[in-house]
């Protein structure tokens, strides 16, 4: 249960300093004053305290005392269970919230992030606190006048049944999700199943290739070389000419002769010159001496000695045998030198065969024919190999054609047998996936529905205000001796209010100011009872403002005794009408500045 134990304030609406208010002192309290002194505002102040915001939707700016203009400060205490929390407001140019619990701050770094831990702490939200705890003659209770909408999530938030809605959410996702799933796995499936039909292989048949053994090596040869001998036929005839004549000449030379030549060297004969040469100075020399001698006189010229003639004569005798010697010397040499000439003549017309021969025949091309060239012929039998290379081709590219096609035929048999089982595996994957999802979105639809507003929550709801409607109709029928009810009516999943006077059925909208306070005050205290039971935000405060003004003096009385009889806290706001039994607490305004006596 929340507790709201002590309210003070200072400077707040009309209220000046040290302000403080037992919020859980009696049962039921008085709170007094003429109009304008600002007995209203207290639970404004507890709005702000709670919320930052309160039901008259009144600026931060005036909330402040214009008369002080000081700010102002506020300072909440309340309790939940066994835990002890104070909220403090300072408000001056900034706001400044403390949040504690059982004396420590749990204060969050940002004023927004406390006011939501003080929301989650007390249950309910700002809203749904403005109804339960502040009634007044112009704000009356919305839940009966709601929407059937408005009407149930009232419940929903009063009650924490929220989970159900929780659930509900993440059971709709999560069925939109699986939905999603179920719905790409169909498309896979059914693009699968559509490949397969659309693939079924009627011949499964592997066809062998054709075997590509066709040479055409041969007849390509013999291609380019009668296309070359046709291009260059009168070059080639030319060389064929030229071949020819060197074969002849080389058949006109002798080898044999060279072969049979016994000179097997070249001989000099420069030493036999050498020699010829010394026997020509001896011929010379000794025919001077003689001629110089036959010159020679009586006397000698130079020394006038008589000359021997007789040693004379000896004299020109041996030169005469010395020439003779030397001739003869000098004839057999020349012989030898003559011989040695004719040697060596021989020797080099054999060298010269020989070597006419090796270059006649270096020169000859044998690989060259001795008939001339026919381009007739040449033609001819180009267009022959040509006939033969193209049939052969042909073969060869009808073969390799039909090897492509069956190649393709036997790879498409293959790849389409692979993609099947491939694809059988996949599709019984998908098969098995699909009907675990569907299996799982069944489920999650039933869940939904059980979830929704229309299963167990409207099941919860339905048994909850019939409960509601017991304790509102028991609070009515004090307030009312008897002349009212209120009953909830489901109707197609629909939660309407019926109110009746006397067994009648009459429109909310109907009634007066009176009768609607005491419908709105008996279903307040309905469900504030209902709360204490069953909701961890059960309030013990509900403020009444000029409700009493709305009633005849018999209804304040019956209120009175109802609210007295209560557990939990009531504050009636009244000026003019005190009742003898209650608590009192007087609102004075002096100078512009309200207290609290």
């Amino acid at each position: 249960m929340i507790t709201l134990k002590q309210l003070q304030w200072n400077n707040c609406f009309s209220y000046g300093s040290n302000n403080k208010l037992l919020l859980d002192d009696n049962a039921v309290t008085q709170i007094i004053g003429v109009n304008g002194t600002g007995k209203s505002s207290i639970p404004l102040i507890i709005e702000e305290a709670l919320y930052n915001k309160n039901s008259k939707s009144i600026k931060k700016a005036d909330i402040s005392n214009r008369y002080v203009g000081k700010g102002y400060s506020i300072k909440l205490t309340f309790t939940k269970d066994d835990d002890i929390y104070v909220v403090s407001i300072d408000r001056k140019n900034s706001v400044k919230v403390k949040l504690e619990k059982n004396g420590e701050d749990i204060s969050s770094h940002t004023s927004t992030n406390t006011y939501k831990t003080i929301q989650d702490i007390i249950g309910v939200d700002f809203k749904t606190f403005s109804q339960l705890v502040y009634q007044n003659t112009n704000t009356s209770l919305q839940f009966l006048t709601a929407t059937d909408t408005n009407r149930k999530k009232f419940l929903i938030d009063l009650l924490h049944l929220e989970n159900y809605i929780e659930l509900f959410d993440l059971f709709k996702e999560e069925a939109r999700s699986v939905s999603t799933e179920i719905n790409r796995i169909q498309a896979k499936f059914d693009t699968i199943e559509k490949w397969l039909i659309d693939n079924k292989l009627r011949d499964t048949t592997i066809l062998p290739m054709l075997k590509l053994e066709i040479s055409t090596e041969k007849e390509e040869k013999e291609f380019h070389y009668l296309t070359e001998e046709i291009e260059n036929i009168s070059e080639k005839n030319n060389k064929i000419s030229k071949n020819n004549q060197l074969l002849y000449l080389l058949s006109q030379i002798n080898l044999q002769e060279a072969q049979n030549c016994k000179i097997t060297a070249k001989k000099s004969y420069d030493s036999l010159q050498t020699k010829k040469g010394t026997h020509s100075q001896v011929v010379a020399g000794s025919q001077h001496l003689i001629k110089k001698l036959s010159n020679l006189g009586a006397a000698c010229p130079t020394c006038e000695q008589v000359v021997d003639q007789s040693f004379i004569t000896k004299l020109k005798t041996l030169e005469t045998e010395k020439i003779l010697d030397a001739e003869n010397e000098i004839e057999q040499i020349t012989n030898e030198i003559r011989r040695i000439k004719v040697d060596n003549q021989e020797f080099e017309h054999c060298q010269q065969i020989e070597t006419d021969w090796k270059e006649i025949y270096r020169s000859i091309d044998r690989n060259l024919p001795k008939t001339i060239l026919d381009k007739q012929i040449l033609t001819s039998r180009l267009q022959s190999v040509q006939a033969k290379l193209h049939l052969r081709k042909s073969q060869l590219e009808s073969n390799a054609e039909e090897n492509e096609r069956r190649t393709k035929h036997n790879t498409r048999i293959v790849v389409i047998q692979e993609q099947t089982e491939s694809f059988l595996r996949e599709l019984e994957e998908c098969q098995s996936s699909l009907n675990k999802q569907e299996k799982l979105f069944s489920n999650l639809e039933i869940l939904k529905k059980a979830f929704s507003t229309n299963g167990l929550l409207a099941y919860k709801i339905e048994n909850l205000v019939k409960e509601l409607e017991d304790l509102t109709n028991q609070y009515l029928g004090d307030l009312s001796d008897g002349r009212f009810t209120l009953q909830f009516v489901v109707l197609n999943d629909k939660l309407n209010v019926e109110i009746t006077d006397n067994g009648k059925i009459v429109e909310i909208a109907a009634l007066s100011s009176g009768e609607l306070a005491r419908v709105n005050t008996a279903t307040l205290l309905a469900i504030r009872k209902l709360m204490s039971s069953i909701s961890k935000s059960r309030l013990n405060l509900l403020f009444l403002d000029e409700v009493i003004g709305v009633l005849d003096d018999t209804g304040r009385e019956k209120l009175i005794e109802v609210l007295l009889a209560e557990d939990l806290n009531t504050y009636i706001v009244s000026h003019g009408w005190t009742h003898p039994l209650l608590e009192k607490t007087e609102v004075i305004k002096k100078e512009n500045i309200s207290r609290l006596e």
